[in-house]
Formats: structure tokens, sequence, C-alpha cells
């Protein structure tokens, strides 16, 4: 569920937006003024921001301006047809995207998954920074679960340690390891099965026998053929 703001004066629209944005399952704050916007995003943050262009410009620029340097969050603009100059200008200050009224709920919706799914992208980007940009671009792109992806995160911030199998548990399961527990070791094949069929090796999460799992980026050249002899 992402957590979105919706900044209106207007009460109809901010109805109707918040009905739409909430029927696709979206947690939805609506706020009138800058300053309860710019507290909010203090306190807790927001995965999106979306401003309606129905209040004073100055006042928006001025708030698109200081969400931008501030928080970073990702701004939709609502704007009216004949506002074309006010917008260049919103979108100088610092918002991603914009969409002109009357819209569709449908349109709405499109828009908001696009910058959700670019801040989900970041996001994950960020959490595979200590890789390679080359091998982060790849592995963000992944299909992994929640708990697929901090297994793989975990792993690769230890980049060439061997990680016991009741560490990982430990801090990423969440539980102790017991004798016959395999659900570690069927997540680290299918996050390896993953891995495979998006043209990475699996030799890039090796099994240390009787210690646990390693990371490594870089594939020793022999390790390939020692693969095969195993």
């Amino acid at each position: 569920m992402s957590n979105i703001v919706v900044v209106d004066t207007d009460l109809e629209s901010r109805s109707l937006i918040t009905k739409i944005l909430i029927k696709a399952s979206h947690q939805v704050t609506c706020l009138s003024n800058s300053d309860s916007v710019l507290n909010l995003l203090e306190q807790q943050g927001a995965d999106l921001v979306i401003i309606n262009d129905c209040t004073s410009s100055e006042i928006i620029v001025e708030l698109i301006a200081k969400i931008y340097e501030d928080f970073a969050a990702p701004i939709l603009l609502l704007s009216e047809p004949d506002k074309q100059d006010t917008l260049l200008e919103q979108l100088r200050a610092g918002a991603d995207q914009y969409l002109m009224k009357p819209f569709s709920a449908n349109a709405l919706l499109v828009h908001t998954d696009v910058l959700l799914r670019r801040v989900a992208l970041e996001k994950q980007r960020a959490n595979f920074s200590h890789c390679s940009q080359q091998f982060s671009f790849k592995i963000s792109r992944l299909p992994f679960t929640d708990t697929e992806e901090q297994l793989v995160q975990y792993l690769t911030s230890k980049e060439g340690d061997i990680i016991s199998k009741a560490t990982l548990q430990k801090e990423v399961l969440k539980k102790d390891l017991s004798m016959f527990d395999r659900n570690l070791d069927v997540h680290i094949s299918n996050i390896r099965r993953k891995m495979s069929n998006a043209g990475l090796s699996k030799l890039h999460i090796k099994t240390v026998h009787g210690k646990g799992y390693s990371f490594s980026e870089r594939l020793s050249k022999v390790a390939p053929l020692l693969f095969f002899f195993l």
C-alpha cells in the first residue's frame, strides 16, 4: 500500500481524487495548506504528493521547491489547460509529471502508478548501492519476494564474508535456526533460480559447506569449471 498526500483546497475535487486512489488500494492523506504538507512529510514522509493547481501559483511553486529540496518525494501536478506558463515554472521548481484537467480516473491511476513504480525502483537501487552500477541495475529488476530481497540485500552488503545460516535465519527471517528447517535453503534456491533466469550466474551466491553462504559480485574464472565437477 502506497502513502499518497493530496494537496487540494477544493473539497469536491479532493473528495473525487481520494475516492479514486482509495479504490485502487492507496492510503491517502488530504491537506489544504503548505505548512500541513511540510509537517506531515517531515514526520512520516510520503511515496507521492499530488497537487491540484487551484490556489496561488506562487504558493504552489514554493511548496514544490521545498518538497524537492528537503524530501525528494515525487510530485504529480493536476493543471488547467490555460496555465502553460505556470506549469512550466512548477516543473522547473521540482515537479515530476503533470496531468491536464479534465482527466479520467484511469489517467490519474496510470500517472500515479508510473511515479510509484519509479520510486520503488529507486529504493531497490539504493538498497544495492554497494554493488557496481551494472550489477545493481540487473539485480534490482528481479521479481524477488520481500524476504528474498532482504536476503540478497544482506548478503550483498557483506560481500566476500561467509554468513552462517543461523545468522541469516536470525537477522533476516527473524527466527532461530532449527535442525530440520529448510526454509532458508528454499529461499536461496529461489533467488538463484531467478538470477539464472535473468542471465546472472547462480555462483554469485556460493554455498560454503558446513558454514553458510557467501556473496561475490566478481566471479572467479575457474569457478564454473569447479562447479561442473562438483
